[in-house]
This record gives C-alpha cells, structure tokens and sequence, in this order.
C-alpha cells in the first residue's frame, strides 16, 4: 500500500487556479443557462395565462416546459470551453513537457460524454424546475386573493426570478467541475504514462466525507476511491460511474492530483 503524502502548498496553489480558471467559464455558461430559462418559463407561463384557469396551470407547466432544446447545446459548450484548458494542463503536468494537441479526440469525447450527461439528467433537472413552478403557483394561490390570471402570471415569473440564480448556479457549478474531471481524464488516459491519484480538497464548505480522503494515501491510476459512508467508489471526484451518489458530486469542489510515477 503507498504511503501517505502530503499536498504541497505548489500544488494546492495550482489546483486552486485550475479550479478557479474553470469556473470562471461555468460562470459565462451559468448566465446563459438562466437566460435559456428564463425564456422558457415565460413562453410557458403567457400558455398558461391563454389557458385560464390557474387550478390548470400545473398540468400545462408538465406538459409543456421543455429545456431539451437548449440542455445538450449548453452543456456541450460548457464541458468543451471548460474541459479543454484542463485536458491541456494534465497532458503537461503528466509528460512534463508542452502538450501536444490532440483537440479533436479531447472534443469529440466531451460531446460525447455531454449528450450522454445531458440525457440521463434532463428529466430530473427539468422536473426539479416544474416543480419550484407549480410550487409557486400553489403558494401565490393560498395567500393571494382571487386575481385576474394576467397579473397571477406576472407575479409567478417575478417569483420565479428570486429562485432562479440560484437554481442555475447550482447546475452550473456541479457541471462545471464534472466536465473539468472528465477532461483531465480523457487526457491522461490518452498518455502512454503511469501515475498515482489523490484526492484534494479546495476546502471551502467541504463536506467531512471529502475532507477525510485527503488523509487516505495516493492511488494507483487504475484503483478506486471508496469515499463516503457508503464507501461509495469512484475514479476522481465528481464520478458517478460507478453509482456515486449525488450527494458526493452535487457542488463539490475536490479534484485529483496526478504525479507520474
């Protein structure tokens, strides 16, 4: 078994600007998600208004709120303008020498790994958005006296829009370092190189189940981390291959340090 070693203040400084330059991008993404958004829900909301009745409004809301139109498109852009600076900074790190450019293979991976993501999430990210909707109307409807559906449908958007940055940012930033993750991987299973794994934490808000792998020592490329106490396994923080649960991946900010052996 490896012995445990110390991250060292170089390197906890350059995974902090990796993590910073990426976020930085899923910042962009994050403004044109909610943007995407917000055009929805007020296309979806004027067909409630031109429906009538607001005890209706929650069945109109599921059966016409769609964000498959935008969902894959914004989150290929993201894992591309985001992942490829991380794909480039592992191949340097690992090689120990400029990156050469494999751009084509790197992109057509994150596309792939994007539409894939983007499937098996839009049902539950989009369900997770008709509900806050029908939530709000209920909630306008128990405290609001009988008003025309006009300024119903105006006072839904507006509560709306103090929920939705939020909601956003959420997707934003979760997505953001999942596609960072899968970038760095991409990259260095495409380099012919042995190397270790271990875990890092950013230390901001992290939750106990991370902060203790930071103690656990580096691993083999090929090895699992069991993290959590459902020992969950994964290659790298933010993987769900092997059944992670969410609640290991939702806005965590941990990454892995490769050191080639």
């Amino acid at each position: 078994m490896a012995k445990k070693r110390r991250i060292t203040q170089a390197e906890r400084r350059h995974m902090d600007y990796l993590r910073k330059k990426g976020l930085a991008v899923g910042k962009v993404y994050e403004g044109k998600l909610l943007k995407a958004r917000r055009a929805e829900v007020k296309r979806v909301l004027l067909r409630c208004r031109d429906y009538g009745d607001p005890e209706q409004w929650g069945t109109v809301i599921d059966a016409m709120l769609d964000e498959s139109g935008y969902y894959y498109d914004w989150m290929r852009g993201l894992y591309l303008n985001a992942g490829l600076p991380r794909a480039k900074s592992i191949t340097r790190d690992l090689s120990r020498s400029k990156a050469e450019d494999p751009s084509g293979m790197w992109e057509s991976e994150l596309a792939r790994y994007a539409r894939e993501r983007a499937g098996d999430n839009i049902v539950i990210v989009e369900g997770t958005l008709k509900d806050e909707l029908k939530k709000i109307i209920r909630n306008r409807m128990d405290v609001e006296d009988v008003v025309g559906v006009e300024k119903l449908t105006q006072q839904v958007f507006k509560d709306y829009g103090q929920i939705a940055e939020w909601m956003v940012r959420r997707i934003a930033q979760t997505e953001t370092m999942i596609g960072m993750a899968h970038a760095g991987a991409v990259a260095a299973d495409t380099l012919d190189v042995g190397f270790t794994k271990q875990w890092c934490c950013a230390h901001i808000r992290t939750r106990e189940s991370h902060l203790e792998m930071e103690n656990v020592p580096p691993i083999d490329k090929d090895d699992l981390f069991s993290v959590g106490p459902e020992r969950a396994q994964m290659r790298w923080p933010h993987d769900d291959s092997f059944g992670a649960p969410a609640g290991e991946i939702i806005n965590c900010a941990c990454d892995v340090i490769r050191r080639p052996k």
